[in-house]
């Protein structure tokens, strides 16, 4: 976390209902609006924080990311939502700290599917990756915020358990449903535990722009190709255990404010 301490912190997520439970975390609000966003700026403990929707996709996701960053010039920016559960182990509200981000529609696609590769950024010699790691300290201080996490028991189709907080892999692009084709290719070369839209174009700004980042991700619906049904009934319990813990996270940053 390089930028000042004194800077917000910057919390995007795409759907307003990942948003809720963080700002209810939230004092001293105040609601503004930078070009066609609205935000919610307030205090977690100590720290100065700035909430946004992005709205869904990477397009939206990186128009919204670059536009805050450039305004507030954040000490670090925060992604916090939901994801289809690639990886079948996860429950629904399990919530992934993503160790790496990866656009997987990012390469060419061939008869053997996905080639993954790097494209020429905005300077002639920076190559934009298709994966990008968190920051370290915050990952670090994520996992420190895990032993002091004491997560809200959950009912899902009639199985009570309290949702687990680890890390794992983030996969993200406009593609909300995969065919199995697709399922099997990503499982064989990136073997991701959430799949997601927006969180790999905010991690590729946060790293062009020199801004640390970290994605939180709830696990929703099992990955598949037509998840509307799915999502609409696992999205809402997903955003409320993702924001859960992401608020606990900035009260345990908070915590170490000098």
């Amino acid at each position: 976390m390089s930028q000042k301490k004194a800077a917000p912190i910057l919390v995007l997520s795409a759907m307003p209902s990942e948003i809720i439970m963080i700002r209810h975390a939230m004092t001293a609000r105040k609601e503004g609006t930078l070009e066609i966003y609205p935000y919610v700026s307030g205090k977690i403990g100590k720290l100065k924080i700035i909430t946004a929707v992005t709205g869904v996709g990477v397009t939206n996701g990186a128009m919204c990311t670059a536009l805050f960053i450039h305004h507030f010039k954040p000490q670090a920016v925060i992604v916090s939502g939901t994801g289809s559960r690639f990886n079948h182990a996860l429950r629904c509200g399990d919530t992934m700290i993503s160790k790496k981000t990866i656009h997987h529609a990012a390469g060419s696609l061939t008869d053997d599917g996905m080639v993954y590769r790097k494209v020429r950024g905005p300077l002639p010699d920076m190559m934009t990756h298709y994966a990008y790691p968190p920051d370290k300290a915050l990952f670090k201080e994520a996992q420190a915020a895990v032993k002091t996490y004491e997560a809200e028991e959950m009912e899902i189709d009639g199985e009570r358990y309290t949702p687990e907080v680890r890390p794992g892999i983030v996969t993200a692009s406009d593609l909300f449903g995969v065919s199995e084709a697709k399922i099997a290719d990503m499982k064989k070369k990136l073997n991701p535990d959430i799949m997601e839209m927006e969180s790999a174009a905010i991690a590729q700004v946060c790293d062009h722009l020199g801004y640390p980042h970290i994605v939180f991700r709830a696990g929703s619906n099992l990955t598949q190709s037509n998840p509307g049904t799915a999502y609409r009934k696992y999205g809402q319990a997903a955003a409320a255990s993702a924001g859960r813990w992401t608020a606990h996270f900035l009260k345990h940053l908070s915590s170490k404010q000098a």
